[in-house]
């Protein structure tokens, strides 16, 4: 009677692990796992919905695969192993679950990466009977990858970074434009000669490293929810280390604000600025790449949308970081992530969109890309915190895109917050290593050879 039973809790789990990470029927699901859930995992947010929310928020590529199970009674051990995971390495897990009136009461995991034949010190796989041949393996080719994380997964943040979160969290808590203009103010690097250009009509500013020729060219549209952030002084700093890393010569453009100039001024400035680059401006689309940021990381996408609506040459790839690309906020991290944010807030998104959108529709594609058609486009690169309210709009983009037949890079950073390589003056490592990972993607999608030079008016 005992091994019966076990058997028919082997069938039970199995089938549950495969409906909820494989098929993602959670409605399903929810008929294998108790709403009293419990989980002793340092990964898993709190309770069943927090398991679900996880997933979720994984790649639609994710699949679980099982090796062994073993059952005593109501509990179970299973050695299995997630591939496609938006990590270099799939995750070997053993979970212990333990069952109660039929479903997953408790549960205990431990998880590693897989190792490679050259890691492995035993000289064993640590799944099946073969190696993977490199951390790429568990990746599907030419859909999504992912970069490595560096020390922003391994071992906790930085001091510096943890000190700068506190710096945000003790900051003014006033909600208006002024409050965040006067945010809004920063510095930018050594090593680079600015200018202030014209791109057709269009202001920015221009930064490119002081010794050599940049082999390519970014147009980099600000974050700031539309509201704040021109002139862009408080960009400059990471438009300085792109120029750098990269060796590119970058358009930081100064487009209108609201509520001076609501929707659509940015996006029609942001459209205008890219049209002459490829234009007037004599810039090779084959070394030109769009990277934006929060509202930028928007436009940077919906710019790239409208470029192959009409018919424009299509910039070598598109790079966005902490993008804010769903002003109806229907993603569910606006509030599961509301106590994790150090700085944003949704009062803080209201009053921006407010002052944007006034009264035209927050679900339009050129506001909220996360609704927009993406096929089409050039490889993509998001880079999201995983302490971001805002997280779901870096998922929403990725699995759109994805299903789109769009190549994604993916970068989940486990410390990050809202726009964090924004803030490399201040020092922060994860900041310097996530602009090293953005200069990479840009350099290997774009062709080599010195970028053009543009036509641009400018004063000293």
């Amino acid at each position: 009677m005992a091994r019966e039973l076990e058997e028919k809790n082997k069938a039970l789990v199995l089938t549950a692990f495969d409906t909820l990470f494989n098929k993602r029927d959670y409605a399903a699901a929810e008929r294998f796992w108790s709403p009293n859930y419990i989980q002793h995992s340092a990964h898993i947010a709190p309770g069943r919905q927090g398991l679900f929310d996880l997933v979720k928020n994984a790649p639609p590529t994710m699949r679980y695969e099982n090796s062994r199970i073993m059952a005593e009674g109501n509990f179970l051990m299973l050695h299995g192993r997630f591939t496609n995971v938006g990590q270099p390495a799939a995750w070997i897990v053993v979970d212990i679950v333990r069952l109660e009136n039929g479903r997953l009461a408790e549960h205990w995991d431990v998880i590693q990466d897989e190792a490679t034949r050259s890691q492995s010190v035993s000289g064993l796989p640590m799944y099946g009977e073969s190696f993977p041949d490199s951390a790429s393996d568990s990746q599907p080719a030419g859909l999504l990858t992912a970069a490595p994380q560096g020390p922003d997964g391994a071992g906790g943040p930085s001091l510096l970074l943890q000190a700068f979160v506190e710096f945000l969290r003790a900051g003014p808590t006033k909600v208006d434009t002024d409050s965040t203009r006067d945010f809004n103010q920063g510095h930018q690097l050594e090593g680079v000669k600015r200018r202030a250009t014209d791109l057709g009509g269009v202001s920015a500013i221009t930064v490119e490293p002081r010794a050599g020729l940049p082999d390519r060219t970014v147009v980099y549209f600000h974050g700031g929810g539309y509201v704040s952030g021109s002139p862009p002084d408080r960009y400059l700093a990471l438009a300085a280390g792109v120029a750098l890393a990269a060796n590119a010569r970058v358009h930081v453009v100064d487009y209108r604000l609201a509520p001076e100039t609501p929707f659509p001024g940015a996006f029609d400035d942001c459209l205008a600025a890219y049209r002459w680059l490829i234009s007037d401006g004599r810039t090779d689309p084959r070394t030109l790449a769009v990277l934006g940021d929060s509202a930028g990381g928007n436009l940077a996408v919906a710019v790239t949308v409208a470029a192959r609506d009409q018919d424009l040459p299509l910039p070598a790839s598109v790079a966005i970081i902490s993008p804010l690309a769903d002003l109806t906020f229907s993603g569910a991290s606006i509030e599961q992530r509301k106590d994790m944010d150090p700085y944003v807030s949704h009062e803080l998104l209201e009053s921006m969109a407010a002052n944007y959108m006034g009264d035209s529709d927050r679900s339009d594609p050129r506001s909220s890309v996360v609704f927009a058609d993406l096929h089409g486009l050039p490889p993509l690169l998001i880079q999201v915190g995983e302490n971001e309210i805002l997280y779901d709009d870096a998922t929403r983009i990725r699995d759109s895109a994805s299903a789109a037949g769009v190549e994604v890079t993916f970068e989940s950073w486990r410390y990050g917050i809202h726009v964090w390589p924004v803030y490399v003056s201040a020092g922060l490592p994860e900041s310097a290593i996530a602009i090293e990972h953005l200069a990479a993607f840009l350099t290997a999608h774009a062709q080599h050879g010195a970028a053009s030079t543009p036509s641009t008016s400018s004063t000293p």
